[in-house]
Order: C-alpha cells, then structure tokens, then sequence
C-alpha cells in the first residue's frame, strides 16, 4: 500500500495561472504555497478557515488486509489461474477555495484488473477483467457475480470482419460511446463539432443522458469538485437536444457571468490545474427489450464489453475496442467473435442511434479511469442497451 500527500495554492488573474505545490498536507504547507504566490504582490498568507474534516477514518494497512482476506478466497475460486492487481484507493482532499467556505471530501474506492484463464469450449483462454467501484458492503458479493460471468464456456472466436455494421451496445457498455463523444466533447473549454450547437437537436427524441457526480454508488462519484463546489447533475442531452456542458470556476470566469460552475473542476493530483471533467455519465432507460432490439438489429454485432475508447475533438472521429463480441444473424446471436475495434464521427454516431432504448439500464464497472492532458480521474456510468447503426469495424491487431 502506497500514501502519497500533496498540497497546492493556485493563483489566477487576468489570464495568468500559477501553482505552488509542497509535497506535504499540512497546515504549514498550506501557509508556505500561499506565501510563495504572493510574496510577489507584497501580500502577507492569509488567516486559514479550518474545514470540517470528513467522517472517512483512513485504516491504512488494516483495511487493505481486511480486502486482501476477501478478495484471495474469491478469486481462487472463481479465477484460480489469475494475473491480477487490485488497488484500494483512500483519498481525502480539503479545499479552501478564494471565495466560500472551505470543504472536505473523502471516498475509497476499488479496482481489480488483468487477466486470468478461462475454460472455452475447446480450450483454456486468457481473458481480460476489469472491475471498478466505490467501496460498499455488497462489494464482495458484486465482485463474485462479475467474476463468475466473465468466467463462463465460451466458444472458440473467429476473427471479426473489417467493414459497416451495426451493432447493439449491451450491458452497459454503451456508457463508454458517450464518454467519449458527448462527456469529452461538453467538457467546458473543449473544441469539438458539438461547440455552438446549444439547443441542437443531435439524437433521437428517447436520448436522455446526464453527467450526474452526485450517485456516490458509482466509481466517479464526489460530494464537492476540487474547487469547493457542490456538484450537481448536469443534463447534455434532453429529448435529443444538446442542453449543457460541464463547466469550473476558471470556466465561469472566463464566460464573464453568461454560466456558472456546476461542479466539475477536477484535478488528479494536488499540484495539477482543475479542468473541467466528466464523472458519471448515466443514460435514461426506455422501454425496449432485448430481444426485440436483436429483432430490429437483424444483421450486426452484439457487444457487451468495451474495454477501451478514444476521441480525436478537433476532427469528432472516435474509437472503441472489445475484446469479444457475438455476431447477429436474423436477429439470433450466432458466432463468437474476437477483439476488434469499432470507429465512427461523432454527430453521424449520434444521429446513427435508433429510437427505443433498451428497458433496463446497467453499470458498467469496467470503466473506471479517464485521462486527459496528463491527469487521470476516477469516471463510471450506467446504460440501457442501445442500437446504433454505420459504424466501422475491424480487427484488432
């Protein structure tokens, strides 16, 4: 188990940004990066406001140890051939922002990745696992499920064909799609072909998707932003038209009063610069069932694992990887099928998703972090099962 500390003061005016940042978080620290901004303007370090403390009681190694008896019985198990890390994070973060009072904000969280032997129907394979969530006391229990799914006979794949198809993104997994062509393209200070389509009607009248940081049972969830402000859920997409963006205080600043921050300046590290992020990203269930939207695909890929994506902003092309898939054929899964890589652009990605979502809407645990000029933060997001047409597919290499 690694602790790692660190404070910084920021200074902003007219434009210009500094830090200073000590690698210490104490009382003593604070009031040396302070002094160190302003010792230049011939200011004296201004009198701290204590914030009250978090009820998060770090248990550093005891609570690491109590994860480790959980966790080892369970995966010998259900993964007994394993390459496995698991990380539990413990973050406590106190904010004394220029204007307000100050806040403190804690959670602990969860990760489990790599691979491990799986029994297919011919013959053993390594497969992927990637697990993310907020420590709760069903934890264990939600570990245990993923893990006997993820384990379960498979099929020997066969290598995706590279062409169009359509697919339905299954089991959550439709949470990364909009990670990555609405919560990157609305990140505030963002160039994107989203950038001035304000009220743009951009996708079917069923989408309904917010950035909620509030839903703490989610891996990127926080009761306040690293700028002191309360969070609170941001509608993108209303009925398919475009209704916000993800904004901080730098953000609102720089919009001369025309907005203000809903809560999502973030930072990965005490010295990084806040930017305005997604946390949450959650999509409305409709009223569709499985296997109608498999009836409505006829043709195409069932998709129920994405375990990567990307997003060029400046040119709106986009890129998925999944490591399986099942092939459609008159609307019945048939083939198991390898990695491949789907790609589109993303204002015909959006217009490409078919009204009549699915009714149910999951998590999808295995995204939990999303990086961005340098700085990693803890991200997650729910789903109904979604159609979308005209995407490009290939194999992975």
């Amino acid at each position: 188990m690694v602790a790692t500390e660190g404070l910084a003061a920021r200074w902003r005016r007219d434009g210009i940004e500094r830090i200073a940042a000590i690698s210490r978080a104490d009382e003593t620290a604070l009031r040396e990066s302070v002094r160190e901004l302003l010792s230049g303007a011939g200011r004296g370090a201004p009198p701290l406001r204590a914030a009250e403390r978090s009820t998060l009681e770090s248990e550093g190694p005891a609570s690491a140890e109590r994860w480790r008896r959980r966790l080892s019985p369970l995966l010998a198990r259900h993964a007994p051939r394993h390459r496995f890390r698991w990380t539990l994070v413990e973050a406590l973060r106190d904010v004394f922002p220029a204007r307000g009072e100050p806040v403190s904000h804690a959670r602990r969280r969860i990760s489990l990745e790599g691979d491990f032997t799986a029994a297919s129907r011919r013959r053993d394979e390594s497969r992927r696992f990637s697990f993310h969530a907020p420590e709760t006391e069903s934890l264990t229990d939600e570990i245990r499920n993923r893990l006997a799914r993820a384990a379960e006979p498979r099929e020997a794949p066969v290598p995706v064909s590279e062409g169009a198809t359509d697919a339905i993104l299954a089991a959550g997994s439709a949470a990364v799609l909009f990670h990555e062509i609405l919560s990157h393209p609305l990140e505030a200070g963002a160039a994107s072909p989203l950038t001035g389509l304000s009220e743009a009607k951009v996708a079917c009248g069923d989408l309904e998707v917010r950035d909620d940081a509030m839903r703490l049972d989610l891996f990127g969830g926080y009761e306040w932003d690293d700028e002191g402000t309360r969070p609170r859920a941001v509608k993108l997409l209303d009925a398919g038209r475009l209704v916000g963006r993800l904004t901080s205080r730098a953000t609102a600043a720089a919009a001369s009063g025309r907005e203000s921050s809903n809560g999502h300046g973030r930072r990965a590290e005490a010295w990084d610069p806040p930017l305005p992020r997604g946390s949450n990203l959650v999509v409305s269930a409709g009223a569709t069932t499985g296997e109608e939207l498999l009836r409505r695909l006829g043709q195409g890929l069932w998709i129920e694992e994405l375990d990567a994506g990307s997003v060029e902003l400046a040119s709106g092309s986009f890129r998925l990887r999944f490591p399986r898939a099942r092939r459609v054929r008159r609307g019945r899964l048939a083939d198991e099928l390898g990695a491949g890589i789907l790609a589109g652009e993303i204002l015909p990605s959006l217009k490409a998703i078919e009204t009549g979502l699915g009714r149910e809407v999951h998590a999808y645990r295995a995204l939990g972090w999303c990086a961005r000029s340098g700085q990693v933060v803890p991200v997650q997001g729910e789903a109904p099962d979604v159609l979308i047409r005209g995407l490009a597919v290939r194999a992975a290499g």
